[in-house]
């Protein structure tokens, strides 16, 4: 309201200078201008009154011209430059009003913008104008102001959520020195400081009850109710304590049944079963010492139990790769992969074996090729394929017998029965039929081969070349495919022989060592030089057997790393057996808020969520 009144006193000013302008014509219009004196002297004011209109100091300006008028009352310009001027003063003191209405109404960027236009068409001269403007800024500050100090209280507010009392008591006193008018900051550096001292007493006192000294506990527990009075959590704690004291000789016995059984199980070999009564002996802290002594002899044992399962395993998969490679090479191919399909099972990854099955299975294929066995899947529609090329022959129809035999030597190249009756077939054909069907079969031989269908378009060559043993293009592609396929199958100079085995033996020697990795790297180098060793590819299976069998069994996991497992597991089960001696004994609150410390270290440990539910429906009964 204040400053609609100052807004109000301005326009006043102006509609007095207006009436003093009016009464001055009225008293000098009875004098002709040039009978004046002082006429001369108006246009020196009316040059000054426009250097203050252009310089924005409007007021200044209409005092001015109102002179020349005193000494000119005749002089229309300056009447229409005040009224210019008056027109300036009211638009600006319009704006200036609806700069405080938009502030009234919480626009605040749109008064600023209002203000800036009145500063900006004015001049600091007009000291009224400008005293409302720069009460409107202020305003505008402190508006911003206190939305920063909102923000800096709102982002405090989320650092006590998570217990970073620092931080939160930062930015409170940050905010408190920032805008000394909030009147938050200083309740909420109170509150976070208290918050901050219980929580350390919080935390101590959680910290003795896990470690068994209930009476710290006790008195820490105290502590916090009489500066937090009805905490939850402080009165759940001084329950547990007080269960744990009064059933001290029951939990003891308990503890000693863990421990005991413990021992038989040890005994038994029944090491897994052992290390669980033992970790639950230390979670209720009875014989730790001895429980974890008996822990890592258990841990021993079960790793010499490893290690002699992995001694069989890797001579299994040497035994089953050697016999594989024997019957290999003495062309038994189901044998073969009948044993080395038992050493996949050992090691499914062998790369070894895996490359001994493909040879033998395309062996095989080449083989059965041959003779279609009944067991195919293509045994009846071979035998179809057989009658009718076989009928066609008969009845002299050549082309459809050769269309027959060609079907079969699509599913098996290799088929001797199809190709010796195709080329039987070719032969009783006219010649310009027969040379029709060898130039397509040669183009077929020719697009197998950019295909990279090698096998495929060799055993094509070579039955157009049973027809026509003379075609020249057949015999050039056949050799030159022969040819790579021989560069393909290296041969083994004596000097790489020699190299091969130098390192086969210092491959051994590392292996001897437990350097499974250089191993490893010696015997594939090995390999290189020599692709059919066979003794580098059955140490090389051995020892990658070996390397995947000792990363599954976690044989080269750090004690440090089996330590902190264990010392997770081991404070899991002392709330969860905790949780369930407070269940027993009827202190359902007290088993939930031990349930639920076992929650946070595993959250999907399923029985415990049971349990909670459990717990819950047990307090509403």
């Amino acid at each position: 309201m204040l400053i609609y009144q100052r807004i109000r006193k301005i326009l006043k000013s102006i509609i007095w200078l207006v009436l003093v302008v009016n009464i001055s014509v009225l008293n000098y219009s009875q004098v002709p201008a040039q009978d004046k004196k002082f006429v001369k002297e108006a246009v020196r004011y009316i040059e000054e009154g426009k250097g203050h209109y252009e310089n924005q100091n409007y007021y200044e300006a209409v005092e001015i011209w109102t002179e020349v008028l005193k000494l000119d009352p005749w002089n229309n310009e300056v009447k229409i430059l005040i009224e210019k001027a008056l027109g300036k003063i009211e638009e600006l003191t319009e704006k200036l009003n609806d700069g405080f209405e938009l502030l009234n109404e919480g626009k605040v960027d749109e008064a600023y913008d209002s203000f800036l236009h009145v500063k900006n068409n004015s001049s600091p001269r007009s000291e009224e104008l400008y005293s409302l403007l720069a009460g409107g800024f202020n305003s505008i500050e402190r508006i911003k102001n206190k939305e920063k100090y909102d923000k800096i209280i709102e982002q405090g507010d989320r650092y006590l959520e998570v217990a970073k009392f620092d931080p939160a008591i930062n930015l409170y006193t940050y905010a408190e020195k920032f805008y000394p008018e909030g009147d938050l900051a200083p309740g909420k550096v109170r509150e976070a400081e208290g918050d901050k001292a219980v929580y350390g007493i919080r935390l101590e006192a959680v910290d003795y009850y896990d470690k068994d000294d209930f009476e710290k506990s006790k008195e820490g527990w105290n502590s916090l109710l009489e500066l937090k009075p009805g905490d939850g959590e402080a009165l759940i704690y001084l329950s547990k304590i007080a269960f744990k004291k009064s059933e001290k000789e029951r939990l003891l016995a308990l503890a000693q049944s863990y421990f005991d059984n413990g021992v038989i199980l040890f005994k038994e070999k029944k090491y897994e079963e052992s290390i669980d009564q033992f970790e639950n002996s230390i979670a209720m802290n009875y014989q730790v010492k001895e429980s974890e002594k008996y822990i890592r002899l258990a841990r021993e044992a079960m790793r010499a139990m490893e290690r002699l399962g992995l001694e069989k395993t890797l001579e299994l998969v040497a035994k089953y790769l050697r016999e594989g490679i024997k019957y290999y090479n003495l062309d038994q191919y189901k044998r073969s992969l009948s044993v080395l399909n038992e050493g996949l099972k050992l090691d499914p990854q062998n790369t070894q074996i895996q490359e001994y099955i493909i040879r033998a299975t395309i062996a095989l294929k080449r083989e059965e090729e041959k003779v279609v066995q009944r067991t195919s899947p293509f045994y009846k529609l071979i035998q179809d394929l057989k009658r009718l090329g076989t009928g066609a022959y008969e009845k002299a129809y050549y082309p459809k017998s050769i269309k027959f035999w060609e079907e079969i030597l699509l599913i098996f190249p290799f088929n001797e029965t199809a190709r010796i009756n195709l080329t039987r077939s070719l032969r009783k054909t006219d010649p310009a039929l027969a040379q029709e069907i060898l130039v397509n079969m040669y183009q077929e031989a020719r697009a197998l081969t950019r295909k990279g269908k090698k096998r495929e378009a060799m055993a094509r060559l070579n039955l157009v070349l049973e027809v026509d043993p003379n075609h020249r293009d057949a015999k050039a592609l056949l050799k030159k495919l022969e040819t790579e396929k021989k560069e393909e199958k290296k041969v083994v100079s004596r000097e790489d022989k020699k190299k091969a085995l130098d390192l086969y033996n210092e491959g051994v020697k590392l292996y001897g060592n437990e350097k499974l990795a250089d191993a490893t790297r010696v015997w594939k180098e090995a390999l290189k030089l020599n692709p059919e060793y066979d003794e580098a590819k059955i140490s090389l299976a051995r020892v990658e057997t070996q390397i995947r069998t000792l990363e599954r069994i976690g044989s080269g996991e750090t004690e440090e790393a089996a330590a902190l497992d264990t010392e997770k597991r081991i404070k899991l089960k002392k709330h969860y057996l905790d949780g369930i001696n407070y269940y027993m004994s009827g202190l359902y609150k007290e088993a939930i808020s031990e349930w639920e410390e076992v929650l946070k270290i595993d959250p999907a440990y399923e029985n415990v969520k049971q349990n909670i539910e459990r717990a819950k429906k047990r307090l509403t009964i």
